[in-house]
């Protein structure tokens, strides 16, 4: 039996179609949470990216603090990914704009630290920003995750 691939499906197999794809979502929806680790080790590595970053003038160890978080940040989506489904909160309508949210305050203090720590020159700038960054990213991550989740489940 021979199928016209090019025939359109009526209204009602179409019909039939979108509510699948619906409860589909909205069956996904309550699994859909990041592992329990993942915040904190992309909390870890931001914050090694930011000491780096702050440091890079005056301190020669600096730069293996970036290249740390890189490596972090490049095993970071192969251990998230091992036996499971992954849905990327970044860029997922659902929670997008919270993640540029997110983005825009890390990039924020970010900068501040750096522009901070070149003015008055106090270490310390750069630690707190490290901590600032580690628990940005535990709210932000389980927050991006939450409204991931709500959007899979209103989506029909």
């Amino acid at each position: 039996m021979t199928q016209n691939h090019a025939a359109r499906p009526s209204a009602e197999e179409a019909r039939q179609a979108l509510k699948s794809v619906s409860q589909s979502k909205e069956a996904l929806a309550p699994h859909v949470r990041s592992p329990a680790w993942l915040y904190p080790v992309q909390g870890i590595g931001m914050g090694v990216f930011v000491i780096g970053l702050v440091f890079s003038k005056d301190a020669g160890w600096a730069s293996a603090l970036i290249a740390v978080s890189a490596v972090i940040f490049c095993v970071l989506p192969i251990l998230q990914s091992r036996s499971r489904l992954v849905i990327d909160v970044y860029t997922h309508p659902g929670s997008r704009g919270l993640a540029w949210t997110y983005v825009a305050a890390f990039a924020l203090i970010a900068v501040a630290a750096v522009v901070l720590y070149l003015t008055f020159k106090l270490a310390w700038i750069g630690y707190g920003a490290a901590v600032f960054v580690l628990m940005l990213t535990l709210v932000m991550g389980p927050a991006m995750d939450a409204r991931l989740a709500r959007a899979l489940r209103n989506a029909a």
